[in-house]
């Protein structure tokens, strides 16, 4: 088990998650309260993050910004790409 250490941010208190949690500025967590344990939520915060990078990968594409088999085989040919 992992711990948290609760800081002050002003008249609040607040914590610092680790980044391996995949949390962003900005995201709200859900949680609930199962007796003196608090159980945060992750998985539709995942779920957006997961979301926004495939929308990123489409825009990317439809501005042309892929590449062609060929052309990653020229590129990265001496990385795996070879024949």
């Amino acid at each position: 088990m992992g711990e948290l250490k609760i800081r002050k941010i002003g008249n609040s208190v607040g914590a610092i998650f680790p980044k391996e949690w995949g949390l962003e500025a900005g995201d709200v967590v859900e949680y609930t309260k199962d007796g003196d344990n608090y159980v945060l939520n992750t998985q539709d915060i995942a779920k957006e993050h997961d979301r926004q990078l495939i929308e990123e990968s489409f825009a990317e594409f439809e501005a042309g910004k892929t590449l062609t088999e060929e052309q990653m085989k020229k590129a990265f040919g001496k990385y795996g790409w070879g024949d």
